[in-house]
């Protein structure tokens, strides 16, 4: 199957049959190869139409989906649409954050088969049950490489005995979220019963320009998860449509997404 997709990311997989952007000169010469082009951002699906076009004057099977598209999600595959290393052992989110579009297009909770790998990137692990989680740790302690988890744990949801399996496994980050105001508390907590592991192998997603909150005080907040011993990784809210953000937001963005930017204050 020819995977295609309209911008490259940190996750797009690098195999021979992962394209991006439009038909090269040297491609598969099957031409009833299947084409699956996949879109993660709703700003992308315009692209994703045009792609497809384009890859339909090769092949006669060319079909658009992803999470843009409403994808609930089947069981995962591994390196299909995603580059190797990454898995996803749950689908869908108990919560019903206003700004998230996970509920809507996965459900609640499903837990999958779990497939191996070093990058755990489900929407929420700890909503799931306790013997799937520690079958997850299970696999993970297998893994030839240091474990991330990029999806995002649950501050909420931590507890004790999640800090033991962390402590169990060659963890290389975990990123928690703190994407509203008064979600710090929940963080505070997180810092507490993790204050064993160093500063660089706590991180969190904060999203930032959320109902009308002021720049000043997107920076506080930032500010502020820096200084429970959090590595901050700002995100400019997005809606369906990709909003243009003035100059100043995206220059406190950037900053706040570095470590590098930030980190040498707190190390001097």
């Amino acid at each position: 199957m020819i995977k295609v997709f309209p911008r490259r990311t940190k996750w797009t997989p690098n195999d021979e049959l992962a394209f991006v952007g439009d038909p090269p000169l040297f491609r598969p010469d099957d031409w009833k190869m299947p084409v699956r082009v996949s879109v993660t951002f709703t700003w992308d699906i315009p692209e994703a139409l045009r792609l497809a076009k384009a890859w339909n004057q090769y092949y006669s099977d060319v079909l658009i989906g992803g999470p843009a598209c409403g994808d609930p999600g089947d069981e995962f595959e591994p390196s299909r649409f995603v580059k190797e290393g990454i898995t996803i052992t749950s689908r869908g989110c108990p919560r019903n954050c206003p700004w998230c579009f996970v509920p809507q297009r996965e459900g609640k909770v499903r837990e999958l088969l779990i497939k191996p790998g070093w990058n755990v990137a489900d929407n929420n692990l700890l909503a799931c049950s306790r013997d799937h989680i520690e079958t997850v740790f299970e696999m993970l302690r297998y893994q030839h490489h240091e474990i991330h988890f990029s999806g995002g744990l649950d501050a909420r949801l931590f507890r004790q005995w999640h800090v033991d399996l962390l402590k169990s496994i060659r963890l290389r980050f975990a990123f928690f979220a703190c994407d509203y105001p008064g979600a710090e508390k929940h963080l505070e907590k997180v810092a507490d019963l993790m204050s064993d592991f160093s500063n660089q192998k706590k991180r969190c997603y904060v999203m930032i320009g959320y109902n009308n909150e002021s720049l000043k005080e997107a920076e506080a907040r930032l500010k502020n998860i820096y200084r429970m011993g959090f590595d901050p990784f700002a995100m400019l809210y997005r809606n369906e449509k990709k909003q243009v953000w003035p100059m100043e937001w995206n220059r406190l963005q950037r900053k706040w997404c570095r470590p590098a930017a930030y980190r040498e204050k707190r190390e001097g």
